[in-house]
């Protein structure tokens, strides 16, 4: 009953958005789709079950994205913990994301290749600019 259960409320979650296109650095994306939510640590300091993304919030994310390397989320953002997964497609076919609740985020095509996306609104140095 409960794996049951579990099938159930993910298949609720895979809500496409199906609306106008989003122009993205993939080009436009047609249909996000959630298909999971609240994974990460559930730990006193640090809990996960309760973030929530839905299909609108990927696509704002994805509108203001910018591709960066590793070494850059490194220095410019902060360590998002909690994430949810996904899948979009675009004219290029069907694509995986995830994305952290600090403003950065993966796009992986069907063949394996994987860019690091952020947001330049969560951008967080530790310098003193």
């Amino acid at each position: 009953m409960k794996g049951w259960m579990l099938g159930l409320s993910l298949q609720l979650l895979a809500t496409p958005l199906l609306a106008d296109e989003v122009m993205t650095v993939i080009g436009p994306v047609e249909q996000i789709e959630v298909l999971e939510i609240g994974l990460g640590p559930n730990t006193a300091v640090d809990s996960c079950k309760d973030h929530s993304v839905s299909a609108e919030e990927v696509a704002d994310f994805l509108r203001h994205a910018i591709v960066i390397t590793n070494r850059q989320e490194h220095d410019w953002y902060l360590y998002g913990p909690c994430y949810a997964t996904g899948t979009l497609t675009s004219r290029y076919g069907q694509w995986h994301w995830l994305l952290r609740n600090m403003g950065t985020g993966w796009l992986t095509a069907v063949t394996g290749e994987t860019f690091v996306l952020a947001d330049p609104r969560e951008e967080s140095s530790l310098g003193d600019d």
